[in-house]
Parts: structure tokens; sequence; C-alpha cells
């Protein structure tokens, strides 16, 4: 559930710098500023894919992981996002994307900001925010055709073990240790998805009945009838929601 990371990353970085993603969204203004003089192409959609388990930062594209942001979550909080990424692919029952959690990304360059420097290596300074990145929540067309508004289907004995039904946060399988302690609680405090429980039966209506979790990211809840993602009244809206 990758909303939930760009949650996780910026926060980590906000808070040192702070973070499922959305993360250079939550804290970070996401349109394609006339700051830089370049932006990079679209990537794919990022997503915790148990049959092709490559962490995050492995699957945005070698521009945006050449930019500052990207390369200061690699230098300070890589491993508590793959920790993060790994804990995702753990408890998800759902192979594709979905909950609307996927998000792409395009990284800023040059400019009179100088988009793509760390904000700590410009001589005066530069405001760290914002970050320069934009994001957009995939649609359809990003996923050759199979959209994610259903929700995310979530092992529910697995999350039950960090407190509550349906917890998918905070949970002990996370390992923070590499984040300012002095900032870890505000992680363990985000609060980036909604989900309710559902018991399915089989296709065939026989068989044993499964009770799982469904799932959406933030700014999104799932329909309790249909299970499709929607967007929670008074949430702001996701980055490239109107193209949904």
């Amino acid at each position: 559930m990758v909303t939930s990371l760009r949650v996780f990353v910026v926060f980590a970085v906000v808070s040192a710098v702070v973070i499922d993603a959305q993360l250079a969204a939550v804290y970070s203004d996401v349109e394609k500023s006339k700051d830089c003089s370049s932006w990079s192409s679209w990537g794919p959609c990022v997503w915790p894919s148990k049959s092709d388990p490559t962490p995050y930062l492995a699957q945005i594209t070698p521009v945006c992981q050449q930019h500052w942001f990207y390369k200061f979550i690699r230098g300070h909080y890589e491993k508590a996002l793959n920790s993060f990424f790994t804990y995702l692919q753990s408890i998800l029952k759902s192979e594709k994307p979905c909950g609307l959690c996927s998000y792409k990304q395009s990284c800023g360059y040059g400019g009179p900001k100088k988009c793509n420097t760390s904000p700590f290596e410009i001589p005066g300074g530069r405001s760290v925010m914002p970050f320069y990145v934009s994001e957009r929540v995939c649609n359809a067309h990003d996923l050759q055709g199979e959209g994610q508004l259903d929700a995310c289907v979530v092992d529910y004995d697995l999350v039950k073990q960090n407190g509550g039904e349906c917890q998918l946060w905070p949970s002990n399988r996370v390992d923070l240790s590499s984040i300012e302690p002095a900032f870890q609680e505000h992680i363990r405090a985000l609060d980036w998805y909604s989900c309710l429980p559902q018991i399915r039966g089989n296709k065939s209506g026989k068989g044993k009945r499964e009770k799982v979790c469904r799932c959406c990211c933030y700014p999104f809840r799932p329909n309790p009838v249909t299970f499709k993602c929607e967007h929670s009244p008074g949430a702001p809206p996701a980055p490239g929601m109107e193209l949904l």
C-alpha cells in the first residue's frame, strides 16, 4: 500500500526531514513547479508485490533515485522503509495494486531553485519544502487497464496481532530503530488507512468462509456494501484523483 509509504517516507523526512505512500504529497506541493527547469517522465506505479518483492526505492526511476529527496531517504531511512514495505507484502492478500494505494512519481531538476540538489548543500540554503517530487495516484491507464478501486484484501489474523480488528498500524513487525527516537511515536501515530472487516465465501458459495480486512489508503475509505474505495468526506483530494 504505497500511499502509506508516501506518508511514511515524507514524515520521516520532514521529521528530520518524515513519511505510504504519499510520501512527498503529504507535506509538499506535488504540482510540477516552474521552479524546476525540467521534470522527469512519470515512473511506474510502485507496489509491494509478493511475487516480485522489489524494494520501494528500486521501483522508482533511476532519474528519481538520483534526486536529493530519494537520496536523503536512502541515506537515512532506507532500513525502516524496507521493513515497512516487507510488512505490507506480508499482510496483503491482494497481489495487484488496490485500495488506491499505488502511486507514480516525477522529479524536478535544475531551475533557479536547483530542484534536484539537497537544500542542505546549496550555499545560503533553501527551504526543505517543497521537495520538488510530484506524485499521482495510479489510474486504470497506468495499470494496463486494471484500476485499483477495489479495497485491498488484508490478512485478518495477522493484523489483529497488532492489537485490534483490522488494525494495520502501528505494528511492532516494522523496525523503526533507524529513525530518530523523538520521531518514532509520530510515525506510529500516522493514520494512513481505513479498513472494514468482511466475511468472504468462495465463488461457488460452498466451503469454508474466510474473514478478511478490506482496506483503502488515505484519503479513501472502503464502501461497506461494495468494498470499493471512495473519497472520505472532508479529506483533501489525492493528487491525480480527478483522472481516476
